[in-house]
């Protein structure tokens, strides 16, 4: 993913952040700066999507990002472990 592309959020994106206290800036960096990349597991009635996996202040977080969405669509984010 570039590096400084802004993002856009769906609201579960925006409440799962808040709840995990992980930052845009946190979902950013490791889009910008990721060391794995997969595909996410299929869900129904669901939007295909990738997970970016990166190190972001000494600790792992996964980006779940839509498959083809420009600007990137952030639909959640978690930290690992």
């Amino acid at each position: 993913m570039e590096a400084g592309k802004p993002c856009s959020y769906t609201g579960h994106a925006r409440e799962q952040m808040r709840a995990r206290r992980i930052s845009e800036d946190g979902v950013e960096y490791v889009l910008a700066n990721y060391d794995t990349r997969r595909p996410a597991q299929p869900r129904v009635n669901a939007a295909p999507a990738e997970i970016y996996i990166g190190t972001y202040r000494g600790r792992r977080l996964r980006v779940y990002v839509e498959i083809d969405t420009d600007p990137p669509r952030v639909k959640t984010a978690a930290w690992e472990g």
